[in-house]
């Protein structure tokens, strides 16, 4: 087979798959992101909505315009006494009480107030907080409406959770949320609060908890499936590292679900969820090289690179409540870098797996194109926080997840069809020593006989010459003509010169003429064959069987079986020719098994046995019956 060189095996293919990415990030950013939907903002901490407002667009994410209040715990008792000390803030631009500022602690605590003007008429409103790091307390107006921890420093204690509250207001209405961190690296309100009609915000709640159900079922039933794949085909670590990969990607996008079910602590769950994302990295990286047969060094290379990154991330999770705002943008930008490297990486080995044509490879390359475009998307559209779906770089993850996912499944699919096709061999083997028993007992027979007529050939002799010295012609005649039918019954009938062919095919004649079938038999081959006789056997076992089974089923007309063989051009040519009656079935250019729906075990062994030794096989049917055509190489040894 020529190997095409690379950079690209299908162009066309790869750039349809970076324009589809592109257009479904882009797609993403549009209509699934709360910093794009079209909603009037709060304008210096005040938010006017009117009846029209409320008509037009039922749901709304406060995102600009808080007023925030560093370093002060508040109450709606003390809000009124802080005068004009706050500034304006977006939820988003900052994740920390530093602000950005080095001088500043990313611990402490801050207060959030926003006053919402809305219609005079009395109305059912509800707001849902997303996870706020790391205990709050929530007020509507003068009212305790939530609290998670205790955000008080004196007796801290973190909790988070996204919730959904509901409250009838009208008019003038406050919004106060104060909250304090001690323990992530996240601090107060970073994602903007859904507020609107409850039907509406209880609607996208639930859509997005049912999508990360759905995608966390998949995972823990993938995963669950590999370990009982693990546990039943022994010696195949990459099974088992699927396993955890399954687990590990279960376990990041399950957030959504646990989250918005359970109130828990930062630690250990928070740490947990932050290294599952790196332990997929790092699962795909071993997977990857697995299935792309990488050079050992880069291998070494790249697993100590993401299981390093994966220990990084366990410590800087564990020590959160520890980290100054320097070491936390240090680490942001040492993650980042990793994982443009990482996107790099298996770009460029999925392209030379796909160069080499290593089996799977192209199915990766495009996945690894699809996750690169996750991270340019990511960088090009920052401002981005999913309404319903996940981040891009989560879906970047899971495309790399599946792709793993089908090549494994095509592996284990495949490994389970030539454990049948080597059952198949093996039942063939069997008949085939059967055969040689049988063939061999005959032969025992036969020279018992002929040992038999040897001792009694004198006398016969003395029998001869009394009739003749006696002149009893006819009597002599008789005698003669009963020796040579005696003697000609002994006679081995061999179809070919080859003993173990020779075994096999006249197996395969006796049980033909006893179904009434015609054996025709036109074999020109040596005693001594240089191919694997077991596999030779094996694969004109496989056809003689369907040719008898064939005619067995034929119900009119001649049933014939014709087989040739001869030696030309150190080729091994062999022909086998049955009638049939009826229909053969095929799917995808294969053969179907007339027993079940799926391509003959029988069949399937010939052409695995013709590609083992890089032969050349034709089946074909007209209308004289089926027919098999093949030529295989001689002088060659059997494959390891």
């Amino acid at each position: 087979m020529v190997k095409r060189p690379f950079p690209l095996e299908k162009p066309l293919l790869w750039l349809l798959t970076l324009l589809l990415s592109s257009a479904l990030f882009v797609t993403l950013y549009r209509v699934d992101n709360k910093y794009t939907t079209t909603a009037p903002q709060a304008i210096n901490g005040v938010l006017y909505v009117s009846e029209n407002d409320w008509t037009d667009t039922p749901i709304r994410y406060l995102r600009d315009g808080w007023r925030y209040y560093p370093d002060r715990l508040l109450t709606p008792e003390s809000l009124p006494l802080q005068g004009d000390s706050y500034f304006h803030l977006s939820i988003g631009e900052k994740t920390t009480f530093a602000l950005g500022s080095p001088h500043r602690s990313p611990r402490g605590s801050g207060s959030y107030a926003m006053t919402l003007h809305l219609p005079e008429t009395v109305q059912t409103y509800a707001l849902e907080l997303p996870e706020v790091y790391a205990a709050y307390r929530f007020y509507v107006n003068d009212q305790l409406r939530l609290t998670m921890g205790q955000p008080d420093p004196e007796v801290y204690e973190d909790q988070t959770q996204c919730r959904i509250i509901t409250f009838e207001a009208s008019g003038k209405v406050t919004l106060l949320l104060a909250a304090t961190n001690h323990s992530w690296i996240y601090s107060g309100l970073v994602y903007p609060p859904a507020f609107g009609d409850p039907l509406h915000v209880t609607t996208l709640r639930g859509l997005r908890f049912g999508l990360s159900l759905i995608l966390m079922t998949v995972m823990g039933l993938l995963a669950a499936f590999s370990l009982y794949l693990a546990v039943r085909i022994r010696r195949r670590n990459h099974v088992w590292l699927f396993f955890m990969l399954c687990l590990a990607t279960a376990m990041l996008t399950s957030y959504p679900v646990v989250h918005g079910i359970l109130p828990l602590p930062v630690q250990p769950w928070y740490t947990l969820e932050l290294v599952s994302g790196y332990l997929v990295t790092l699962l795909v990286i071993l997977l990857h090289n697995r299935i792309c047969q990488t050079g050992s060094r880069a291998r070494l290379v790249s697993s100590w690179a993401a299981g390093l990154v994966c220990v990084l991330a366990l410590v800087y999770g564990l020590g959160a409540s520890y980290l100054s705002l320097p070491l936390m943008q240090g680490f942001s930008g040492l993650v980042q870098a990793f994982k443009w490297l990482t996107a790099g990486y298996l770009l460029f080995t999925a392209a030379l797996a796909v160069g080499r044509q290593t089996k799977s490879a192209s199915v990766l390359f495009y996945a690894d194109s699809f996750y690169a475009s996750a991270l340019i998307w990511d960088r090009l559209l920052p401002h981005y926080e999913p309404i319903v779906g996940g981040w891009f770089q989560e879906w970047g993850s899971l495309s790399l997840v599946l792709a793993i996912g089908v090549v494994m499944g095509y592996e284990v699919m495949m490994g389970y069809r030539h454990s049948l096709v080597y059952a198949e061999e093996q039942r063939q083997m069997k008949r085939q020593l059967a055969m040689q028993v049988a063939h061999l007992q005959q032969v025992n027979q036969k020279v018992e006989e002929s040992a038999r007529l040897r001792h009694d050939f004198r006398h016969h002799l003395r029998t001869l010459m009394t009739l003749a010295r006696e002149g009893h012609s006819h009597a002599l005649e008789s005698y003669l003509q009963g020796i040579t039918e005696v003697s000609e019954g002994i006679h081995i009938d061999r179809l070919t010169e080859n003993i173990e062919l020779d075994a096999l095919v006249q197996y395969y004649r006796h049980l033909a003429q006893s179904a009434g079938i015609q054996f025709q038999s036109r074999l020109s081959l040596p005693a001594v064959l240089t191919f694997p006789i077991v596999d030779l056997c094996g694969l004109l076992g496989n056809l003689l069987e369907n040719a008898v089974e064939a005619c067995q089923r034929q119900q009119t007309g001649d049933k014939i079986i014709f087989i040739a063989g001869r030696i030309r051009d150190q080729q091994l040519e062999l022909v086998v020719d049955n009638t049939f009656e009826g229909e053969i079935r095929t799917f995808g250019g294969k053969y179907l098994s007339s027993k079940r729906n799926e391509v003959g075990l029988g069949i399937a062994s010939v052409l695995e046995t013709v590609e083992r030794y890089a032969g050349v096989i034709n089946l074909y049917t007209d209308e004289k019956g089926f027919h098999a055509e093949l030529s295989l190489p001689l002088n060659v040894e059997s494959p390891q």
